[in-house]
């Protein structure tokens, strides 16, 4: 469209949006990569989280909005800064063209915007692409996942599982992460950048709305930025894919031309990615050697079965009493503060305890239930074989546990194989 006498296009609005809609919606990067920039950045933080909280109030009747964190990305309150940040980015639009009526184009603020969205997404996905390469965003199926029923499994929990199986494949899915972010960081790979990131973060995305991942609303803007990067090249896309047509060169001259401005740019470059890399890479391999450290460190991790159980009847009915006897006792491997009582009924109690190696005693309570105790200490018989003794709630219970060997199961012997003379779908 042309633009009118006004110099207001269609075009010019959809910049104008876009400009702040993206500037808002990545705050406030980069500058909480510097170290004291918190003071400055957390008043602007909080002032948007109230505002978002009014607006969640006034205009869509949304009262007692939980602000605490919970590792979901997807909690209302992420969902009512978004329409606010949106909301926000509309106003600007409105009052930059009216107040700017006579400018139709701006080149370096273009180019400015191109710069911020592939840096933004760039050191995103480097930072989830290394917890990737360094197998820890996803953990190998634990005891307690190898004895549950299949059907027990959330969505997230059965993608977490599938994901965590193959360190291959988590690996794989790192790299291609990592491959399409770094591409982002130079001109003249951006287009090659965007559109690998285009296949990986559609499959996230697909992945995160199919298996309920409370990541929906941060996946779904990253591929969003990876398609209008690819967009920008828009032109050069249709006359090669679908017009059989030469393109032409792009324009690849950097945001600042300068030779002082370029080599300030470059330097800051350099210190931002590689800090990015730096932290990031030290994070993922310190929480791996913290995972491994727990799985060599907890002894008693694993499952257990009971083979001796017995504690006083505290019912008239000996089959409601018998319901009530331990299966199995289930220490995580990777959160060894928590323990499983599965009942012969068949329910599972959990319980947050506290290990006391030293006095061989452990204590806890329900994690539903502070009040519902339960403290035990045991005795090593043999490497397979423990005794029990304590109180669970007000019962004393003793009993005999035999580890269960996970590692015989199907799951974990069932190699990779060049060769199957049948298909092995169990």
């Amino acid at each position: 469209m042309e633009p009118s006498q006004s110099g207001l296009s269609w075009n010019t609005l959809l910049f104008r949006f876009l400009f702040a809609y993206i500037l808002l919606y990545g705050f406030a990067f980069p500058f909480y990569y510097i170290p004291g920039a918190h003071t400055l950045i957390h008043p602007i933080g909080s002032a948007l989280q109230d505002l978002a909280l009014w607006y969640g109030k006034i205009a869509w009747g949304v009262h007692a909005v939980p602000t605490e964190e919970t590792g979901s990305g997807d909690m209302l309150l992420y969902w009512l800064l978004w329409i606010t940040k949106l909301t926000l980015a509309i106003l600007v639009a409105i009052i930059w063209s009216a107040v700017d009526r006579k400018r139709a184009d701006y080149p370096w603020l273009k180019k400015l915007l191109i710069t911020y969205t592939r840096y933004y997404l760039a050191l995103i996905l480097i930072s989830y692409g290394l917890f990737k390469i360094v197998p820890t965003q996803f953990n190998e199926p634990s005891a307690r996942v190898l004895v549950q029923m299949y059907g027990d499994s959330s969505p997230m929990g059965l993608l977490w599982n599938f994901m965590g199986y193959s360190t291959a494949y988590q690996i794989f899915g790192g790299v291609a992460e990592v491959l399409g972010a770094v591409l982002l960081l130079f001109r003249r790979t951006t287009l090659l950048g965007a559109l690998v990131l285009v296949g990986v973060m559609t499959n996230v995305v697909m992945l995160n709305y199919c298996f309920d991942v409370p990541v929906k609303l941060a996946s779904t803007h990253y591929l969003l930025f990876s398609i209008g990067l690819a967009v920008v090249y828009g032109k050069a896309l249709v006359n090669l894919f679908f017009r059989n047509r030469p393109t032409e060169p792009m324009d690849q001259r950097p945001l600042f031309e300068k030779k002082a401005w370029f080599w300030g740019a470059q330097v800051v470059k350099f210190l931002l990615v590689g800090f990015v890399f730096y932290s990031m890479l030290s994070a993922a391999l310190a929480q791996k050697e913290y995972t491994d450290n727990l799985k060599q460190t907890s002894a008693l991790g694993g499952v257990h079965d009971v083979v001796q159980f017995s504690h006083p009847a505290s019912t008239d009915s000996i089959a409601s009493a018998y319901r009530t006897y331990w299966r199995k006792l289930v220490v995580d491997d990777f959160r060894p503060e928590r323990l499983w009582i599965e009942q012969v009924s068949g329910t599972r109690l959990q319980y947050e305890i506290a290990w006391d190696t030293l006095n061989r005693q452990v204590s806890g309570h329900l994690a539903n239930d502070t009040l519902q105790r339960i403290t035990l200490s045991y005795e090593v018989k043999s490497p397979e074989e423990l005794r029990w003794q304590g109180t669970w709630n007000t019962d004393t219970v003793h009993l005999t546990t035999k580890r269960f060997a996970t590692d015989s199961m199907l799951l974990k012997t069932r190699k990779f194989s060049w060769v199957s003379p049948y298909p092995f779908n169990r």
